[in-house]
């Protein structure tokens, strides 16, 4: 017994030893290099600014302009108080110059100036209208509408006629939806019967949002998660966008229509966002407790 304890003192030292060789030793190094590394980042970290995205737009290299116009559209979604009436001038001047440019970066500049929410923007915008790339016109288009540009409601309106593409058409009534002139419900009231579902569905959502009743069927039919069975290029994560929009757009147009699936929606779906809304709505437009 008393040799084993002598042994101890010994073997105790080895597995010391061997700890601080192999594990220990290592671990600190790994973590002082994780901590050099992370400060270097942050010492070496630039922020970049709009005008100097906007610089790289006019004087980079091809495939910088357009990554830059691609990044400015994100700035200024998130913040653009800030900017001057300098740069709003200089951008539209560098989007006109861009008409021979990479598509991308016309598209990425038309995106960020409706972002931008300055109705400035407006003039230079419908000039994208008649860009000979879709992607520079559905830019437009969308930007038009969230800049709630009136006087783009015929050109746009142009878009949803049926010798246009599906996204020319869509994205045009949703930009119509956007608009704040009574001129646009007729229109929107005429593509309730396009051939396209998520033409319709679009139609009906942004007549609800200005009041109108005329698509309360359709609303009906979207607050029915098996509706969308039928539809076999629509996806779960399209089906439950889709619910939720027309939840939220249900509170502008009330109706007992609207009801009976609102119910089965807060206490059966299977998505739980969806499940939430559908009882608020119930709570705070019919007043009614599940």
């Amino acid at each position: 017994m008393s040799e084993n304890q002598n042994q101890n003192p010994e073997t105790n030292s080895k597995v010391y030893t061997l700890y601080y060789a192999f594990f220990l030793i290592p671990l600190m190094v790994t973590m002082l290099g994780v901590m050099f590394f992370f400060m270097f980042k942050v010492l070496t970290y630039e922020t970049n600014t709009p005008l100097d995205y906007l610089n790289d737009v006019q004087y980079g290299a091809a495939t910088k302009r357009w990554q830059s116009a691609y990044e400015l559209s994100k700035m200024l979604s998130e913040d653009s108080d800030a900017l001057s009436d300098g740069f709003h001038k200089r951008m539209i001047g560098v989007y006109e110059h861009s008409i021979h440019d990479d598509p991308l970066v016309r598209m990425y500049l038309a995106l960020a100036m409706g972002r931008a929410g300055n109705e400035g923007y407006g003039e230079v915008l419908m000039k994208g209208l008649n860009d000979e790339d879709i992607g520079c016109r559905l830019a437009a288009i969308k930007s038009l509408g969230h800049l709630s540009y009136d006087d783009a409601i015929v050109s746009i309106s142009e878009f949803t006629s049926l010798d246009r593409s599906r996204e020319e058409r869509l994205e045009a009534v949703i930009a119509l939806g956007n608009m704040n002139d009574a001129s646009v419900l007729l229109i929107l009231k005429n593509m309730l019967n396009d051939e396209e579902p998520n033409i319709r569905w679009d139609s009906a959502i942004a007549l609800a949002k200005l009041g109108d009743r005329s698509g309360i069927d359709i609303i009906v039919n979207l607050l029915d998660r098996e509706y969308f069975s039928n539809f076999s290029e629509v996806d779960e994560l399209e089906t439950v966008n889709a619910i939720l929009v027309a939840i939220q757009v249900s509170t502008k147009i009330p109706s007992d229509k609207f009801v009976e699936n609102l119910m089965k929606l807060a206490v059966l779906d299977k998505n739980m966002k969806i499940r939430d809304l559908a009882l608020k709505t119930l709570d705070k437009t019919y007043n009614r407790k599940i």
